[in-house]
C-alpha cells in the first residue's frame, strides 16, 4: 500500500452511537496534528521576515536582493498550491503535511548552513526558499480535507475556526523563537534564525507523520455524516463516478464565486504581504528599533 494513500477498514459494525462516544478522542488526534504541523510551518516561513535586517547587517544582502528571495517563495507558494493541491487531493492529506513539514524543515536548515558557510550565494538562497514555498503550499488546503473527513458540517465550521489560528500563533512566535535561538545557541549570529526553528519543525514533523487517522473509516467506522446521521450534501452525491478533473472544471473552473474570491484576494494580499512582509526591516532601518522590538512586529500584526 501507499504510504500517502488512504487506508480504509472494512466496516466494522460498530453501532454509531459507540462510534460517536470515541470520536472526540480519535478526532483531537488528527486536529491537533495539522494544528501543530501548520503552526510550525509558520515557524520556518516567518523567521525570514524576522531575520530580514541581520541578514543585511552580517551577511550584506541588499533589500532587493532579499525582496528576490521573498519573490521565490510567493511564486512557488502559489503554483504549489494549486498544482500540488490538486494531485494531493483525496489522499492522506494529514500524512501528507506531516512529510511536507518535514521537507521545509530540511530545505530551511541546509538555508542555514549555506548561509554559515558560503554566506550570500544568491541563486542558492532563492532556490532553497522557493522549494520551502513549495513544500508549504498545501498546508492550508490538507489541513482543510482532514478536518472535513472527520467533523459533519453542524461542528465544522467551530472545529475549522479553532484550527485557523494555528497560523496566527505560529506567525507570532516565529521571530521570537528565531531570535532566542540565535541568541542561545548562536552567538546572536543571524544562522541561528534559520536553524533553530527548522530543528523545531522538524522534530514536530517526524513525531506527527504517525499520530492519527486522517479518516473515520481507516478506523472501520462510517463516515463523518453517517456517524453524526446528517444527510450527505447533494453535490457529493453529484460528484460520484465523476473525475478529479471533471470536478474541477464543473465546481471550481465554472464557478464565477470563486474567481471573484480569487481576484479579491489578490488585492488583499498585495496590502497584507506588503505590510507583513517589511515591517521588521522598515522599523529598524527607519524607525531604529532595536532587534527585539523589530522582531516583534511580526507578533503584533498576528495577534490582531
Amino acid at each position: 500500500m501507499n504510504f500517502f494513500d488512504i487506508h480504509k477498514m472494512p466496516n466494522k459494525g460498530i453501532p454509531l452511537a459507540v462510534q460517536r462516544k470515541l470520536w472526540l478522542r480519535n478526532f483531537m488526534q488528527a486536529f491537533f496534528v495539522v494544528f501543530f504541523v501548520y503552526m510550525a510551518m509558520y515557524l520556518i516561513r516567518n523567521n525570514f521576515k524576522a531575520a530580514q535586517p541581520l541578514l543585511k547587517e552580517e551577511i550584506g544582502l541588499t533589500t532587493l536582493e532579499l525582496g528576490y528571495i521573498g519573490l521565490a517563495f510567493s511564486i512557488t507558494y502559489g503554483l504549489g498550491k494549486t498544482i500540488l493541491g490538486y494531485f494531493v487531493d483525496g489522499r492522506n492529506t494529514k500524512r501528507i503535511i506531516s512529510f511536507l513539514l518535514i521537507l521545509s524543515a530540511i530545505t530551511v536548515l541546509i538555508m542555514g548552513f549555506v548561509l554559515s558557510y558560503f554566506c550570500s550565494v544568491m541563486g542558492l538562497l532563492i532556490v532553497l526558499w522557493g522549494l520551502n514555498g513549495i513544500f508549504q503550499s498545501v498546508g492550508g488546503p490538507a489541513s482543510y480535507s482532514t478536518i472535513s473527513r472527520w467533523a459533519p458540517r453542524t461542528k465544522r465550521g467551530r472545529y475549522l475556526g479553532f484550527w485557523n489560528t494555528s497560523h496566527n500563533i505560529g506567525g507570532a512566535i516565529a521571530g521570537g523563537v528565531a531570535l532566542w535561538g540565535a541568541n542561545t545557541f548562536f552567538h546572536g549570529n543571524v544562522v541561528g534564525m534559520f536553524i533553530f526553528p527548522s530543528v523545531i519543525a522538524l522534530i514536530i514533523g517526524i513525531v506527527t507523520l504517525f499520530i492519527g487517522k486522517d479518516d473515520p473509516e481507516e478506523l472501520g467506522w462510517n463516515r463523518a455524516e453517517e456517524i453524526w446521521e446528517e444527510p450527505i450534501d447533494q453535490e457529493n452525491i453529484d460528484s460520484q463516478g465523476m473525475t478529479k478533473w471533471d470536478i474541477f472544471k464543473k465546481y471550481i473552473l465554472g464557478n464565477p464565486v470563486i474567481w471573484i474570491l480569487c481576484i479579491s484576494n489578490v488585492f488583499v494580499y498585495i496590502v497584507r504581504i506588503g505590510i507583513d512582509n517589511w515591517a521588521p526591516l522598515y522599523v529598524s532601518e527607519h524607525l531604529h528599533f532595536n532587534k527585539g522590538d523589530a522582531v516583534n512586529t511580526i507578533f503584533y500584526f498576528e495577534i490582531g
